[in-house]
């Protein structure tokens, strides 16, 4: 099933770029999911075991085959990898850190508040340990980020 994959994405290698230019992300979903910000991809390639994705800041994504089930463009970010892309926000040790002045919100994915704390220096942390896994909704200022955790 992964050679299957592998084909179909290396055939359709020229219209795979051309639909990757009206979408913001790259989503790898394997044993975790993690997204990257199109803009800042300097190369994909495969190992023979891995898919690795390079970004233009040097960090690497690697995911194994053996657990990768989708690789994919959208306008939206589905993994924590896009959090730790972003600035002021970031994803560090299992809590969402928030860099700056303002209020850190945390939702879940039917809206309900989960978490809130007001950032007035320099560092904010909320601590998502206790969460059910699922699909959250960070919002600081004006930026707002969808995840899976």
């Amino acid at each position: 099933m992964k050679k299957l994959i592998l084909a179909v994405v290396l055939a359709a290698g020229a219209s795979l770029t051309a639909m990757a230019d009206s979408y913001n992300y790259l989503n790898i979903i394997g044993a975790t999911t993690q997204s990257v910000a199109r803009t800042t991809i300097k190369k994909i390639t495969f190992d023979g075991t891995n898919a690795i994705v390079t970004t233009t800041a040097g960090t690497t994504v690697t995911t194994p085959l053996a657990t990768l089930t989708q690789l994919s463009f959208s306008d939206t970010a589905l993994g924590v990898g896009s959090v730790e892309e972003q600035r002021p926000i970031s994803f560090q040790n299992g809590c969402i850190v928030a860099s700056g002045r303002g209020t850190l919100q945390l939702y879940n994915a039917g809206g309900q508040l989960m978490r809130q704390l007001t950032v007035g220096g320099e560092r904010g942390e909320l601590n998502l340990s206790d969460l059910p896994h699922g699909i959250y909704i960070v919002r600081f200022g004006h930026q707002s980020l969808k995840f899976i955790y």
